[in-house]
């Protein structure tokens, strides 16, 4: 809240969508049934100097609704609170959500960093009534699925 001479103000949340371009339109309005689908479609990640974690927003029918870039951070770590993983997942009224972020160095094979926050972020989202349905790890030319290993 704001006061001034001539007012008092309030911030308002306004969800605003900012399109970004495909490479590819094949997974557009599919069901997202398997890791390796997310995998292609973030598989630029793997060009990034820094880790970026982002969520994917699903609907009742596993289709995509929207993602959002969570956090940047370095080359070898990312911060932010768990929480912040499911903010636009509420905010769309998504049914559920998958995680993706990437490691610089290539190698996608998970931190003992990574399971601790995959485990939070299933508690997180059994918590708030979500479907978490995956956590993926992008790296170079391969990558990591919670899900896939068993490990979700």
């Amino acid at each position: 809240m704001k006061k001034t001479k001539d007012g008092v103000y309030l911030k308002e949340v306004e969800i605003k969508y900012k399109i970004r371009k495909l490479k590819t339109d094949k997974y557009v309005g599919k069901q997202v049934l398997n890791s390796r689908i997310i995998a292609r479609l973030f598989a630029d990640l793997q060009n990034e100097a820094k880790e970026k974690f982002i969520t994917v927003n699903l609907d009742t029918k596993s289709k995509i609704l929207c993602f959002e870039v969570v956090a940047i951070g370095t080359v070898d770590a990312v911060y932010f609170r768990p929480m912040e993983a499911f903010r636009t997942t509420m905010m769309v009224n998504a049914h559920g959500a998958i995680v993706v972020h990437n490691h610089p160095s290539g190698d996608p094979e998970p931190s003992p960093e990574d399971v601790s926050l995959t485990e939070k972020l299933e508690r997180i989202a059994n918590d708030m009534g979500l479907k978490f349905h995956d956590h993926i790890i992008i790296g170079v030319a391969k990558y990591f699925s919670f899900k896939d290993e068993g490990l979700m």
